[in-house]
């Protein structure tokens, strides 16, 4: 019977699927945010951590801090349970969609498993990984199916348990070992139980039922199991017969045995009891912390608290008022929305709305800063009530002034990361929604080089306005050619051009185009003007080095070569690129919905899409340089919301729905001049294996690289404002020791500059 059992396991789960996960350091860098703590471990003096899709590791011996993100190969999904064994010093990470990390020790090796992730027969709602439970060598896996077990020795899955009626699927939410069995609590009907140490377990047929009731988790402790059932928690001395233990007021998210104590975790409470019922301690309201309690681990008389927006509280139950926070540094939350970025500096906010640009619910969260101080947090409570952040710019001028739109209150100004003043309907040309007073929907803004702010207004009469390096505001109306102005929706992106007009990407009027030299006003719109847009719903306007306007709408990608021309009687169309790919003649980006278009300093452009990641594209759009996903880079999700590009340094940063991730890029925007070229490292040691960059180029220039006798070994011209060298002649073979001239000519010869470079062999 068993050996026919094991037949039907192997045909249901397959071949074991066990991988090491890359490691992106060299090139990548996360920024997460570890607020929103949902589980809690610990063993051999360290606290596991399990934000929503990263882990964070605080050592209760030197109090230092280490953190597990997509960056380090973690698979950046939602996490949903986290289990640590300190026989096997193994964490293990379990996944809302079945998938499993394993982390043995401190290593950075981390082991993806997606066994269960992989399996055909198992719908995916029933994937998801419930909880641990170690016995005997194995992690016993409560999952939305069943039980799977995990050798932690060997590394690879062993049986599983299908124990509904039948040998059904059932949703398994915990499981405890008491006595000789193993109960498994479920949501779907009963408290199950088998002798844990029948060689048949996997077979239904050895599983009871001895208690029907829907159970959201189960525990041991002092020989007695203690169940949780709705609001309440039961007790039992021999796992039969079960009398009411205690009573709360709302549903209990975590129950947890911690040396000799039992701690119960429910919204904005957290109490430690005896094994027979006796309070110990209670805690609420911590002040300074959010109150909302996910779960709690109890290690050498410390009490460690889980809270959905504070990270982790600790306390000491022999002095309570030691309290203190473990989080590591990072933004507010990982919902990225719209970033910006200077030299040095990278804004984010989180506000949000639907496609169809519904903000409500209205977000109400805060802002962040990452500078070389780290991340800086401004809360919600400070932003003047300014609610539903959704767009930043910065001051090309002014670094230290900063506009934050709000998709309900108005326009935020901070100078200094301090909030100066919000323009409203009180105090500006904005308007609200019509038949509201005060619901005030600004989001994409621009600067111009004469120091304007174009500030698009959604549902307004006045579409667009300007305010002056003066403070005068001035409103633009599109009643002209719009029927309707209020039936923009909304604008996810305003550019101007370096002529000084200004373009609008509208959520169903094409692109909106506004020339402040003749105060006219034109429009590019799809189907019915034959402007070839494949839809009038635009997401992003980006201009490139060449003039081009580049177009990201919800269907896909278009380029615009004349954006002056739109404003000109006669046709004016866009352009699809055609690439070949198969063979066969294919439109980049076909259907794709594009969120973001940048333009780096070399001309190429970074895309970014809701569902396929970030392409890099060449200048024309030809080539695919790079294409990002979370199967090939620590991007957390597919769907990224916002790109922003460090021009000094090249870095390109990615906002997506569960977190912020950064690319070191290579290209720089060019510089005015060569006064400050870098060369580095220099010198060139033995040990390093990199590229040499060259850094503060101006455009088109001409960079060469000779020997000390004249005898050239790379030639390169720019586009962006730095180029890197592999120190091969020509990418052939290294160099060898010796001091190296780079002869640096600007465009039309009229700039030169010669540094030097030293390569130790």
């Amino acid at each position: 019977m068993k050996i026919f059992k094991n037949i039907i396991f192997i045909l249901l789960l397959g071949s074991f699927s066990n991988s090491n996960a890359q490691d992106f350091t060299e090139d990548w860098v996360g920024h997460f945010s570890f607020n929103q703590v949902g589980d809690i471990v610990e063993g051999n003096g360290r606290v596991y951590g399990a934000s929503e899709n990263a882990v964070f590791i605080f050592s209760t011996f030197d109090g230092s801090i280490r953190t597990l993100t997509t960056v380090n190969g973690l698979s950046g999904n939602i996490i949903s349970s986290i289990f640590f064994s300190e026989t096997f010093d193994t964490l293990l990470i379990g996944y809302e969609n079945g998938v499993m990390d394993v982390v043995v020790g401190n290593s950075t090796n981390i082991i993806t498993v997606i066994d269960i992730f992989n399996r055909p027969s198992i719908s995916p709602d029933r994937k998801r990984i419930n909880h641990f439970n170690e016995f005997n060598g194995f992690a016993y896996i409560s999952t939305g199916f069943g039980i799977s077990l995990y050798d932690l020795g060997q590394l690879e899955f062993d049986d599983t348990y299908f124990i509904g009626d039948n040998g059904a699927q059932i949703n398994i939410t915990e499981t405890a070992i008491l006595d000789d069995y193993i109960y498994a609590a479920s949501t779907e009907g009963s408290l199950r139980r088998a002798l844990v140490g029948n060689t048949n377990i996997i077979d239904f047929n050895n599983w009871t039922t001895v208690f029907n009731g829907v159970f959201e988790g189960i525990s041991s402790l002092d020989n007695s199991l203690f169940l949780v059932t709705g609001n309440q928690v039961l007790q039992s001395s021999d796992g039969i017969n079960f009398s009411s233990f205690l009573q709360f007021p709302e549903a209990i998210t975590d129950l947890q045995p911690n040396e000799e104590f039992l701690s119960i975790v429910y919204p904005g409470n957290v109490v430690v009891h005896n094994p027979d019922g006796s309070l110990i301690n209670s805690f609420n309201n911590i002040q300074g912390f959010n109150n909302n309690y996910r779960a709690s681990v109890i290690e050498n008389g410390v009490l460690f608290l889980a809270t959905a927006g504070s990270g982790i509280v600790r306390i000491v139950l022999e002095d309570t008022s030691q309290i203190n926070q473990i989080l590591p540094n990072g933004p507010l939350e990982n919902a990225i929305f719209n970033l910006a970025s200077s030299p040095g500096v990278v804004y984010a906010v989180f506000g949000d709305y639907t496609v169809s640009y519904n903000p409500n619910p209205l977000k109400i969260q805060g802002i962040s800063k990452f500078s070389e101080l780290g991340w800086q947090n401004t809360p919600p409570n400070q932003l003047l009530g300014a609610r539903n952040l959704t767009h930043l710019t910065i001051n090309p001028r002014n670094a230290a002034q900063v506009y934050v739109s709000s998709f309900r209150d108005g326009v935020l100004e901070l100078s200094e990361d301090v909030p100066l003043i919000l323009f409203d309907e009180n105090n500006s040309t904005f308007e609200p929604v019509p038949t509201t007073t005060n619901d005030v929907r600004m989001n994409s803004t621009a600067f111009d080089r004469e120091g304007n702010l174009w500030i698009a207004n959604a549902r307004g009469e006045n579409t667009i306005h300007r305010l002056s390096p003066g403070g005068q505001f001035t409103p633009i109306s599109f009643e002209n050619i719009l029927a309707d102005p209020t039936s923009v929706l909304g604008s996810d992106d305003i550019v101007v051009a370096p002529d000084g007009k200004v373009y609008l990407a509208s959520s169903n009027s094409g692109i909106l185009g506004f020339d402040p030299a003749t105060n006219e006003v034109a429009r590019l719109f799809g189907e019915d003007g034959g402007a070839n847009l494949p839809i009038d719903d635009i997401r992003s306007l980006e201009f490139d080095q060449n003039g081009t306007l580049w177009i990201g709408t919800r269907l896909g990608l278009r380029l615009l070569f004349s954006p002056a021309s739109i404003f000109e009687e006669g046709q004016v169309t866009t352009n699809a690129i055609i690439i070949e790919q198969d063979g066969l003649a294919q439109e980049l980006l076909n259907d794709q919905v594009v969120t973001d278009i940048l333009t780096d300093g070399a001309n190429n452009k970074w895309v970014a899409t809701t569902d396929s990641g970030v392409f890099y594209f060449s200048p024309n759009g030809q080539e695919t340089l790079q294409h990002f996903t979370t199967s090939n880079s620590p991007l957390p999700s597919n769907n990224v919301q916002d790109i922003a590009i460090d021009e000094e340094t090249g870095t390109v940063y990615f906002g997506t729905i569960r977190g912020l991730v950064a690319f070191q890029g290579d290209q720089t925007a060019p510089a005015e001049d060569l006064e400050n070229v870098v060369v580095f490292p220099n010198p060139v040691r033995p040990s390093f294996g990199g590229e040499v960059r060259i850094e503060g180029l101006t455009a088109n220039t001409n960079v060469k690289i000779t020997d000390i006798v004249g005898n050239l070994v790379h030639e390169e011209n720019t586009t962006g404002g730095s180029i890197t060298w592999d120190t091969r002649a020509f990418g052939r073979h290294r160099v060898a020791s010796g001091v190296y001239l780079i002869l640096i000519t600007g465009p039309l010869a009229e700039e030169t500059q010669i540094a030097k470079l030293m390569i130790i062999r």
